[in-house]
């Protein structure tokens, strides 16, 4: 899923005009968190396009009606809302939520990205009223809520935290299951860098002939899913990330015997057997047998934002504190 951010820029290279919709604030129970985002924009054919949501049904309903007659008005507006889900808009989510909107019409509003490192995180503050210049403050560490609104010198800002917190994925493989799952992984928080050893495999497919070299490059955190048009290939990929152990999850497509042939050759080439352990092989969840591509590239999705989500609850629990068994 590309960023927010990555996305606006690309737009208004192109001088799209682009309403993003935040939920900023959140009361009770609602479809999204704090920060969820939205963009907003009419294509050249005159058909609505947007990027992202901020919880569907018809709170996101109204918000794009509301980012349609931004679009219809002045350049650079904001704006914020108030709703009430249960009794304005007939949701049973019961809770309320406030809504901020910001039109982009030119690339210069986004010159304080210079400033952003998604990486390490950082605030920005928008002031509500009018349209004076944002600020940004880097360096600041993660705060507990992702945005909301804060009064400064009497004046009302939408605080929020940019960061890129994509889990970082290298997708080996541009065969029927890695090009089903590039499709499922196209709307997930996932970071992926798709990459066949074959010229020629698509646009969005990076050539490397020699993919078990560009895997050593990767970041140490990063997510590898080996599924080339070869086995040996795949097991230069494994021998590669298992040599070094540098990888926060590896994840081999096959069967139960390419399981065991792997471990194998890697045991018998000295590997440390705590590393090929970490070997994922058969991936995705049980108890999907089907071997469609969509259907294996489904399972494989859903482990990943199992593994994803255990990870961010594991994180936020030693964040605040809390003693786990």
């Amino acid at each position: 899923m590309e960023h927010w951010l990555h996305k606006l820029q690309s737009l208004l290279a192109r001088r799209v005009p682009v309403v993003r919709m935040a939920v900023a604030a959140v009361r009770g129970s609602a479809p999204r968190e704090p920060g969820a985002t939205l963009l907003f924009w009419i294509d050249a054919a005159g058909v609505t396009q947007i990027h992202g949501s901020i919880g569907g049904g018809h709170l996101e309903l109204r918000a794009m009606e509301i980012a349609r007659s931004l679009l219809e008005g002045p350049a650079a507006q904001r704006r914020t809302e108030r709703f009430t889900l249960g009794a304005a808009l007939g949701q049973c989510c019961g809770g309320a939520v406030e809504l901020f909107w910001e039109r982009f019409d030119d690339p210069a509003q986004l010159a304080w990205l210079e400033c952003v490192d998604l990486a390490a995180g950082t605030m920005r503050f928008t002031p509500v009223d009018g349209n004076g210049d944002c600020a940004i403050r880097a360096g600041c560490g993660a705060p507990e809520l992702a945005a909301g609104f804060i009064i400064d010198d009497g004046r009302r800002y939408f605080a929020e935290y940019l960061c890129d917190d994509r889990s970082p994925i290298y997708l080996y493989g541009a065969g029927h299951v890695g090009r089903a799952l590039t499709q499922v992984l196209r709307g997930l928080p996932f970071d992926v860098r798709w990459i066949d050893s074959r010229d020629g495999m698509g646009e969005d497919v990076e050539h490397a002939e020699q993919p078990e070299r560009l895997a050593l490059t990767a970041p140490g955190a990063a997510w590898h899913l080996v599924m080339t048009h070869s086995h040996d290939e795949d097991f230069r990929i494994c021998e590669a990330l298992v040599g070094t152990g540098r990888f926060g999850f590896l994840g081999v497509i096959g069967s139960a015997t390419k399981q065991a042939r792997f471990r194998s050759r890697l045991l018998d080439r000295g590997h440390s057997p705590d590393a090929v352990a970490r070997m994922v092989s058969p991936i995705g969840i049980a108890g999907i047998d089907a071997k469609l591509p969509a259907a294996i590239a489904l399972s494989v999705a859903a482990q990943l934002m199992q593994l994803r989500e255990a990870g961010i609850q594991s994180d936020r629990k030693h964040t605040h504190g809390v003693r786990t068994a």
